[in-house]
């Protein structure tokens, strides 16, 4: 689609390339935006990099080669490429070994230094950042560190794992030290079918009226593809559908946020949004044509601007949001900031 990345900004509205070569937004005018979607260095389980340090320049392995990638799409990619990619019997080990790389280039990227510069790039006056917890190591007062001390830039969630023996006490506990909403990124793999573990937390977040927001959906869809049992059920443990069980059993006005809108499944994002006034979709991924079905379906009032920082570039999400919008600022407000307003408080 595009022979290069001065041909993907030529063909592609706002968006250009700075000195370094990245990819950033391309608009006239001054914007407000919240980032409802992004992490650092030592938000992540496992080693860990003080996001003071200097960063190293991040390589966005989440975003393909330039020929295999499609704006068009959700995940911004070629699916005939993902599925040729992660075919056969070596799928699972591709898949993993590319998720290794992938966490590396965040964690050695995801530094102060390196965040603080895309957002003036991207006039991205605050985000909210996002802790992903173990049942080994809860990495929720990282985030709450970091936003104390940019507190005019950074928004703390909370993390714990639903198997965590203090769950409740550290929840109340960590909205007491200024985390506004709780962010948690499991699969049914992991949890071994203890849904209702994960239902016992959610209530928790009701009671103490924190936001959630959950990794929802897979990269790329599984039908018809000839990848092995083992990678479907991979890429199937995020699904869409098993948040809409989770829904079934929870407060109906517990404030609940399908991360990535589902990537590839934001038609029944949608669909569940209609059944649960109180759901949210933030766009992280999105391309143009689904985050106007969401406006369509749905309105604007319920849709979050996120990025995914620092595993994607947060001016292509960004000009996707701008190109869905366009004939329609109340909808580009919301959607950019207003609707986070709203929920942060």
């Amino acid at each position: 689609m595009y022979s290069s990345y001065e041909d993907l900004v030529y063909k592609e509205k706002y968006l250009k390339l700075n000195e370094c070569g990245e990819l950033v937004i391309d608009y006239p005018d001054k914007l407000k935006i919240i980032d409802f979607h992004s992490h650092l260095s030592n938000l992540f389980p496992g080693k860990q990099n003080d996001p003071t340090n200097k960063g190293t320049k991040i390589k966005y392995l989440t975003v393909p080669p330039i020929e295999a990638l499609d704006l068009k799409e959700s995940y911004w990619t070629n699916l005939d490429y993902l599925n040729k990619k992660y075919s056969g019997f070596a799928s699972v080990m591709k898949f993993c070994i590319d998720g290794i790389k992938i966490f590396n280039d965040m964690v050695k990227g995801g530094t102060f230094d390196n965040y603080f510069i895309s957002q003036q790039n991207n006039m991205i006056n605050k985000s909210v950042i996002l802790p992903i917890s173990t049942a080994k190591s809860d990495r929720s007062m990282n985030a709450i560190n970091a936003a104390k001390q940019y507190p005019d830039r950074l928004i703390p969630f909370c993390s714990v794992h639903p198997l965590d023996p203090e769950i409740s006490k550290k929840i109340y506990h960590y909205k007491e030290l200024g985390a506004k909403g709780f962010k948690l990124k499991v699969t049914d793999i992991e949890m071994k079918d203890k849904l209702n573990t994960i239902v016992e937390l959610l209530k928790i977040c009701h009671d103490a009226k924190l936001p959630v927001l959950f990794h929802t959906g897979a990269a790329f869809k599984t039908e018809g593809t000839k990848i092995s049992g083992m990678m479907k059920k991979m890429l199937n443990s995020t699904r869409v559908e098993l948040y809409g069980e989770l829904l079934e059993k929870l407060p109906k006005d517990l404030i609940f946020i399908f991360g990535h809108s589902g990537i590839q499944e934001y038609e029944l994002v949608a669909k569940y949004m209609k059944a649960y006034p109180s759901t949210y979709a933030e766009v992280s991924t999105q391309s143009e044509g689904s985050i106007r079905y969401l406006i369509n379906e749905v309105g604007s009032e319920r849709i979050l601007f996120g990025t995914d920082w620092p595993a994607l570039p947060q001016a292509i999400t960004l000009s996707r949001v701008l190109l869905a919008t366009e004939g329609n600022i109340q909808a580009r407000d919301n959607i950019l900031y207003k609707n986070a307003e709203k929920l942060l408080g």
